[in-house]
């Protein structure tokens, strides 16, 4: 069984996640796929983006062109927020403000 994500690239396109079963030459035995709505692409791409930069939010933002609090924000709205350490968060927020 292989399971599939896509690029999560913006842009419009379609795109799927979906599961693939081959026999032993190979062929597909069976496959289903699931076609992603615009939302779920954008969640989809912040999620890569975060793993991408090992779930360091400073490290995120700087690379997606935004702030921290943009981060955080876009993290929350995704409803994620439970994966925030609300103390870390609280802290660096206060930080850059006394900046």
């Amino acid at each position: 069984m292989y399971r599939f994500l896509p690029p999560f690239q913006r842009g419009g396109r379609e795109q799927h996640i979906g599961e693939m079963i081959t026999d032993r030459k190979g062929r597909a035995a069976y496959l289903k796929t699931f076609r992603l709505s615009e939302n779920q692409v954008r969640r989809g791409y912040l999620l890569q983006s975060l793993a991408d930069h090992d779930w360091h939010l400073g490290r995120t933002a700087q690379a997606l062109g935004s702030s921290y609090a943009e981060v955080v924000r876009r993290i929350r709205a995704a409803g994620f927020g439970s994966l925030l350490d609300a103390h870390v968060v609280a802290r660096r927020t206060r930080e850059s403000q006394e900046s």
